[in-house]
């Protein structure tokens, strides 16, 4: 029996062999490349600007690094140091005046007791001194294990950033050319290429004006905040804070309503009603009305399937997830909507 075509079944065995085998040798660098060329069709326009009056490519893609460095990566160790500091300082004083701690506790898990129907929760059982007291005894005593662990993940993240930085600076250069080269090369039509291409373009402006800027101001109110109410590591808070802002729709309320209350049962009545003004007012504000008139029609998902995209990104990706995952999302959705553009006359047939 003579097999039809054969050489080119093998050829798609091979190439599908090859292709699985390289996946696994770039697994490690998707996700850095990913965020590179996310930040590489931000900074486009920038980059173009340059090259015109410079006239040379790797000039202008290295000043395009070294501008989003200062920019982006020396915030972010100047704010990691910061927190390590504020917490150096949390274990520092609760070695040196554990008093002060143990009168804080008490104060918080009395007027827990004072609630009505708290009682059925057990609170002395739940916060009590002792077990607080030695929960972070425990804690500072392991502070070198966490530490190491801490320079471990620092150790991966300049590695990542240095992957994210060498894509960065030929994507600027290439990219367009990559971006013609996988559009050839895809069976899509040019028209559908375009929807994948335009839904990429939205999501990111969306991701970075609704997400990123909003997430830092309210950190930076958060910490601020934090500080003129004299809570503890109002840095540490304010980071939190600017994490909890990339879920949609609780954001930052995760944390600024805990503290708040917390604020209030340590018998810090005043501070504890500034803290949920200001949230509720100013923090809520910026949440609710300032996110959408910033990202506008550049995200046409639905609010919940945003939420999941976010948080299934996080558990899947890590804290590149939140830009990685309503990526992945807004690509699924637009091949569903090609596929319904595509088969639209089969669809009414078989659904009439």
């Amino acid at each position: 029996m003579q097999l039809k075509n054969y050489n080119v079944y093998f050829f798609f065995v091979v190439l599908i062999a090859i292709t699985v085998v390289a996946y696994f040798i770039l697994q490690p660098f998707l996700i850095p490349f990913l965020i590179a060329a996310v930040l590489a069709h931000l900074f486009s326009p920038a980059y173009e600007f340059l090259l015109k009056f410079l006239k040379r490519e790797g000039l202008s893609s290295g000043l395009i690094c070294l501008l989003m460095a200062l920019i982006i990566i020396v915030p972010i160790f100047i704010i990691l140091s910061l927190v390590i500091g504020e917490i150096q300082d949390v274990i520092n004083k609760f070695n040196t005046d554990p008093g002060t701690f143990r009168n804080a506790i008490g104060n918080f898990s009395g007027s827990l007791a004072a609630l009505p129907f708290f009682h059925f929760f057990e609170p002395e059982k739940l916060i009590s001194q002792a077990s607080i007291i030695s929960a972070v005894k425990s804690f500072s005593q392991n502070a070198l294990f966490i530490l190491q662990s801490v320079y471990e993940g620092i150790v991966h993240f300049i590695f990542a950033v240095f992957i994210m930085f060498f894509s960065f600076f030929f994507l600027l250069i290439d990219g367009k050319e990559l971006v013609k080269k996988i559009m050839r090369l895809s069976p899509l039509q040019d028209k559908y290429e375009s929807i994948l291409i335009d839904k990429f373009n939205s999501i990111t402006r969306a991701t970075i004006k609704g997400t990123i800027l909003i997430g830092v101001l309210q950190g930076l109110i958060g910490s601020l905040l934090f500080l003129a109410t004299g809570v503890v590591s109002p840095i540490f808070f304010g980071i939190l804070m600017m994490i909890a802002s990339v879920i949609p729709p609780i954001g930052s309320g995760l944390i600024w309503i805990p503290v708040g209350i917390g604020t209030l049962l340590l018998g810090h009545i005043q501070e504890g009603v500034v803290i949920l003004l200001v949230g509720v007012l100013v923090i809520s504000t910026i949440d609710n009305f300032v996110r959408p008139k910033l990202v506008g029609k550049d995200t046409q998902m639905h609010p919940l399937m945003i939420l999941f995209a976010t948080l299934g990104g996080i558990a899947l990706f890590g804290v590149s997830g939140f830009i990685v995952g309503p990526i992945i999302m807004s690509l699924f959705v637009a091949l569903w909507d090609i596929y319904a553009l595509e088969f639209r006359g089969q669809l009414d047939r078989y659904n009439e």
